[in-house]
């Protein structure tokens, strides 16, 4: 009963968000969101054997001003998705169905037959805000992050950068006060509570401005460890530099289980590991924006795990499915309707790469095309060995 009525909720507020009359400037009701068709192919490891998949994606952004002071948002996704592969993995729906918050918002409503149709709240939550102070309450992004591709600053709302058609990106269920000490410097805690009390994230971030550079410092608790860290950014030259780096220690030792001669033995593993990412983003006098990161993931175990996880966030102590990456990309603007781009990575210790060409076009003001591809090579073991190709085509049509 409660899928029926969350899809009936969902169906019209989309009805009335593209047929009905637009709220006015004066009503304390805004409605947003787009739909978009993203048929694709997908290929096997060798590049061969090529499968349909194919994706409705309709999003919707609401939010109530309730007085100057006090907003209401609600912000969610419906997702209708064929693919060849769901009949491969077992318990897919319930690998779709999964919300690791402290309140479950997310609705597998349709399994079978290659099928999967899922709604998801990502974002619930108060704001009440004055000239110097910010509080919010309930499901939100809490955006620590400060690089283009790995940010292990980002306690609470890491991303995956595979995941190219989540652009808005997972929140979590918290309670986050911000205060504002001046234009250039701001103190902000924020606790996310967990089912389980080991799994919640607790942590506060200073953030202040010193010649030039913007500097983070974060310290708290993360999944029954310790997290402390901060990040930069700022210029040299005409180039723009930036990285973010967290220290993480368990607070209880752990262990692993390997396989030795038919032998099941337990391992003390190393209670501390360093997670850190730099880099330089450059504009060109052509008009192309290029950007280099490197990443040093010292929280990497090596875990094939499974393909369809290759978009799922991962944690910022490990960050990545190697340890060490090189990601080098550009984006170029052809004319004011027509870009392009292209994202290369390395992972040198798992001698793996992935490479994502994408092209842009604006067909008209609330209607674009895109391409993209997403080609993963090497990684024996890894999971980027059997993640293959992937070539998607997507219209999207925003009100």
């Amino acid at each position: 009963m409660k899928y029926l009525t969350t899809i009936l909720i969902l169906t019209t507020l989309t009805t009335q968000g593209i047929f009905a009359q637009p709220f006015g400037n004066d009503s304390p009701f805004r409605l947003r969101g787009y739909i978009k068709a993203m048929p694709g192919l997908q290929l096997d490891k060798d590049f061969s054997n090529p499968a349909y998949n194919g994706l409705i994606h309709n999003r919707l952004n609401f939010r109530w001003g309730i007085s100057d002071a006090v907003d209401l948002n609600i912000e969610g996704r419906n997702r209708l998705m064929y693919n060849e592969m769901h009949e491969t993995f077992p318990g897919i729906e319930d690998f779709f169905a999964q919300d690791d918050g402290l309140v479950d918002m997310s609705w597998v409503w349709l399994s079978g037959d290659r099928w999967i149709g899922h709604t998801e709240l990502d974002r619930l939550y108060m704001n009440w805000r004055t000239e110097s102070w910010r509080v919010r309450a309930g499901r939100q992004r809490i955006n620590w992050g400060i690089n283009l591709v790995s940010n292990p600053n980002d306690l609470f709302n890491t991303y995956s950068f595979f995941d190219f058609d989540y652009e808005e990106r997972p929140g979590a269920d918290a309670l986050r006060v911000q205060h504002y000490i001046s234009h250039l410097s701001s103190i902000e805690v924020a606790v996310s509570p967990a089912r389980d009390a080991e799994d919640m994230v607790a942590a506060a971030k200073y953030v202040f401005n010193t010649r030039g550079f913007d500097i983070q410092s974060i310290a708290g608790y993360f999944r029954n460890r310790l997290a402390v860290g901060g990040g930069w950014a700022g210029h040299i030259g005409g180039a723009g530099f930036k990285g973010e780096a967290t220290w993480f220690y368990d607070l209880e030792q752990q262990g692993s289980t390997t396989q030795q001669e038919n032998t099941t033995q337990q391992e003390n593993v190393d209670r501390a590991n360093l997670v850190l990412a730099a880099g330089l983003d450059y504009m060109f006098s052509n008009g192309t924006f290029g950007v280099v990161e490197l990443l040093y993931n010292g929280g990497y175990e090596r875990n094939p795990g499974e393909v369809i996880q290759v978009t799922q966030p991962l944690r910022p102590d490990n960050i990545m499915f190697s340890r060490y990456a090189i990601t080098l990309s550009a984006d170029h603007a052809f004319s004011p309707i027509l870009s392009g781009g292209l994202a290369v990575m390395a992972l040198p210790d798992t001698e793996a790469a992935f490479l994502m060409p994408q092209l842009n076009y604006s067909v008209a003001s609330n209607l674009d095309f895109q391409f993209v591809g997403q080609l993963f090579f090497g990684g024996e073991s890894t999971i980027f060995e059997e993640a293959g190709a992937g070539l998607f085509t997507s219209l999207n049509y925003s009100f």
